[in-house]
């Protein structure tokens, strides 16, 4: 019997899928957004529709993606009226949907609609769109996606368009900025800081369109600090940052023009003339911006000859093209005294107009039938999903009506087991006992390895005026295994950093016994690779084996600032040193004896005054957040580097770091130590 009714709810289930709309696999949708995005790369825009509307029908899109790519393409075809139509379409049908997938089709739609209609200059509209649009990614806790980002800066940008601008406008732009940098900081990619000057590009270019030209020099200046940090990554494209340096200067030229500092924005101007993007015909239409600012009617006029060029390909002749760029070359030629250039501009103004007119009306009126065909559908799909609505709402009853019965027999079955199992659980009681015992006893050994960790710890150096030592050792879940350890003999500082593998208790005994005999060995020798040498023996006498521990060993001369260093393991120290981070040598030659008698090589260099010196344990780079992401060397290396020209004092760049660590960390709990130690030679 129960055979049958199994056979009978697989069958009900799959009417019930059918009925509510089975889905296309997940290789089919990945395959379906690779192509998509191959022929946006391609700028093939009319096939990116035909292939939304083909990838909808057999479910590889969600309707809402579909709509967005559709819009998209509109909206670099130039087709504004569908574009909008389709972006409001995703937005509409994405709305209501807490699918990861469709949220983040919500904000990119709501995004390119907002700049869609902000370019426009169709400010009223724009905010009509961003503001609840903003408001809904909020309360989804999406508020850290770029696209949040940019819907609050156009909410600014049509503040400032329509003459409203106010302390909130300033607080969105602040806003979207700080997470700009808060996004750039967690992920540290291309990807972040782009998008994040694309808003400060946004920013600059509304403030000097609306002519506030104080507020324009304060974002160009975070644009051009941000762009000088991008540029220091490795492996960046050349022709992005010169034609972002370009776009820096001439904004930058055009407010000190128009602030009346005349000299300064000459100087600013030069300094465009010298990036490659200022020859191209886009940068001369560029330049323009500052040239008619600055009254230069000359150059001007001859930067509008590449006019033409700019267009190569493109159809110029739209009343847009007319207005934005035409009528600014005829102006410039005539205030130029270039009489017959400037009626030659104005005839072809005119031969352009009947032109550009039946272009705008073919467009309209094709828009206009691809629309009303697009509501249609839309019309005949929501009766569809009625319908398949209804069809799934009975299978559903049926589906129920013979879980009922089911659940009836089921009960009978699970009450003549319900005896056995309380025997069951009387001897599981049992071993639960002997668990929970074995649980306090592990719990004791936590905290009496975590007791002797401290215990072992050095005591603070008493200050001196060359030299600084500072340590922080944060404990994880397991035992303790990390160890640091230093003194000064001779006037050489002699310090130690290690790690034991594993988190056990005997992890936690080498810890200790390395720590015991590195206070042995230091005391009769200052030769890292000797100390290492005799940790090592003793070690292996005791254990019959190699200690399975990590150690860095060093010896610093404070008054000649000469290091010798040894190390046994994965260790990676950095030398900071003029707000630059490098990693220290180990390709140096050996001093004369040092690994004679040792199985440890000795490596010398030299510490600078000012110079510090970073070591730090495995568990540090090994750090994991809440997402899985682990922190990593190169992102390490990247935070010693922003605390450095943070911080340059030892106390402060320690603290910093630290906290750099905990932010990452957030509520995740590492599972090893972490262990920093910083030497400074002042």
């Amino acid at each position: 019997m129960k055979r049958h009714f199994a056979i009978v709810a697989m069958t009900l289930t799959a009417i019930l899928l059918i009925a509510c709309g089975g889905g296309s696999s997940k290789e089919q949708r990945q395959n379906a957004d690779k192509t998509m995005e191959a022929a946006q790369r391609a700028k093939n825009y009319s096939r990116l529709i035909e292939m939304a509307d083909s990838f909808e029908r057999d479910g590889s899109l969600s309707p809402a993606k579909a709509y967005y790519w559709r819009g998209y393409a509109s909206d670099r075809m130039r087709k504004l009226r569908m574009a909008e139509f389709y972006l409001k379409t995703a937005i509409q049908t994405a709305a209501n949907s807490d699918d990861p997938e469709d949220v983040r089709i919500y904000g990119l739609s709501a995004s390119r609609l907002a700049n869609l209609l902000t370019v426009r200059g169709e400010y009223e509209n724009a905010l009509k769109a961003a503001i609840p649009a903003a408001e809904h990614l909020e309360a989804l806790k999406c508020d850290t996606t770029s696209d949040f980002m940019n819907l609050l800066i156009y909410i600014g940008c049509c503040h400032m368009g329509i003459g409203s601008a106010n302390k909130e406008t300033a607080d969105h732009f602040n806003l979207a900025y700080q997470k700009h940098l808060a996004n750039i900081e967690q992920n540290h990619d291309d990807e972040s800081y782009k998008d994040a000057i694309a808003g400060l590009i946004n920013i600059a270019y509304a403030c000097i369109t609306t002519k506030n030209y104080e507020q324009a020099l304060k974002w160009t200046d975070r644009f051009g600090k941000l762009l000088g940090e991008y540029e220091q990554r490795p492996g960046i494209n050349e022709s992005y940052i010169d034609k972002q340096l370009a776009r820096f200067y001439i904004y930058k030229a055009i407010a000190h023009e128009c602030l009346g500092q005349q000299e300064e924005a000459s100087k600013i101007y030069a300094s465009f003339l010298k990036t490659e993007f200022s020859k191209t015909p886009e940068g001369h239409i560029n330049a323009n911006e500052y040239l008619m600012a600055a009254n230069r009617w000359d150059e001007a006029a001859d930067n509008y000859r590449s006019l033409d060029a700019m267009f190569a390909g493109e159809d110029a002749y739209t009343i847009e093209n007319i207005k934005a760029y035409a009528l600014k070359k005829y102006k410039t030629n005539l205030l130029a005294g270039r009489r017959d250039s400037a009626l030659a501009v104005s005839r072809q103004i005119c031969d352009s107009l009947e032109h550009a007119f039946n272009l705008a009306k073919k467009l309209d009126a094709e828009e206009q039938i691809v629309i009303i065909d697009k509501i249609e559908q839309l019309t005949q799909q929501d009766a569809a999903n009625a319908r398949q609505k209804q069809l799934g709402l009975f299978a559903l009853l049926g589906l129920l009506f013979l879980c009922f019965i089911g659940y009836a027999i089921y009960r009978g079955h699970k009450i003549r087991k319900l005896h056995a199992a309380h025997k069951e659980l009387k001897a599981d009681y049992g071993k639960l006992e002997t668990r929970t015992a074995d649980k306090e006893r592990t719990q004791t050994e936590l905290r009496t390895a975590l007791e002797a960790q401290k215990a072992l710890l050095p005591a603070p150096l008493p200050n001196r005026k060359d030299l600084t030592v500072l340590a922080s050792l944060t404990s994880g879940q397991g035992l303790s295994s990390d160890l640091y350890d230093y003194l000064i003999r001779n006037e050489k500082l002699i310090f130690c950093i290690g790690s034991a593998h594993g988190s056990t208790v005997q992890s936690s005994v080498q810890m200790a016994m390395a720590w015991s005999q590195f206070r042995t060995a230091a005391a009769i020798s200052t030769s890292p690779a000797q100390i290492l040498s005799a940790i090592n023996n003793s070690m292996a006498a005791t254990n019959g084996k190699s200690p399975a521990i990590d150690l860095f060993m060093g010896v610093l001369d404070i008054a000649t600032g000469l290091f010798t260093y040894s190390l046994a393991g994965n260790f990676s120290p950095l030398l900071l040193q003029n707000e630059e981070v490098s990693l220290l040598p180990v390709e140096a030659t050996s001093p004369a004896g040092a690994a004679a008698d040792t199985s440890y090589k000795a490596f010398q260099t030299e510490i600078a005054p000012g110079t510090m010196l970073f070591i730090y344990t495995n568990g540090v780079i090994n750090i994991t957040n809440a997402n899985g992401k682990t922190f990593g060397e190169k992102r390490l290396r990247g935070s010693v580097l922003q605390a450095l020209k943070m911080h340059v004092k030892p106390a402060p760049f320690i603290e910093g770091l630290s906290a750099t660590l905990r932010e990452f960390a957030g509520s995740a709990t590492p599972e090893t130590d972490q262990t920093m130690l910083l030497v400074s030679r002042n």
